[in-house]
């Protein structure tokens, strides 16, 4: 895909299990699940980890190093559907193929619009093996 980088990711979005961040990731699973429901894939999809991660995409990392300190305050979401039937192997469902393109879309639409703080929407395809169920 599209290169969505031309510099490196120096820092990390301060995070910690507190009532904000804990509210952060249940809203992006609760919108995630609520339109996997609405595209009827919530019962084709084996499981859809919506995990939070603290990196921050949309810094100006052409900015010096002084002005940047600790002002990363976004964090970016990774979603990955799985389908498996005995959760030993399995495979990342497919966009378009596996489930209508168009639920990914509004699934990052509405995170974007309804959760303060998210930097980027990530997806991933990665399979078991090598990954594993849950994203660790």
């Amino acid at each position: 895909g599209k290169k969505i980088l031309d510099s490196e990711i120096t820092q990390v979005t301060r995070t910690t299990l507190t009532p904000d961040i804990i509210d952060k990731a249940r809203a992006c699973d609760y919108h995630a699940m609520v339109i996997m429901k609405q595209y009827g894939a919530y019962n084709s999809i084996s499981q859809m980890p919506v995990v939070l991660i603290p990196i921050e995409f949309d810094r100006d990392m052409n900015l010096n190093e002084h002005v940047q300190s600790n002002n990363s305050s976004k964090h970016s979401v990774v979603l990955r559907t799985f389908l498996t039937k005995d959760f030993m192997t399995g495979t990342s469902a497919i966009p378009g193929e596996t489930f209508p393109a168009e639920m990914l879309n509004k699934m990052c639409e509405t995170i974007n619009s309804e959760v303060p703080g998210i930097s980027r929407i990530l997806y991933d395809l990665t399979s078991k093996p090598p990954a594993t169920t849950e994203w660790e």
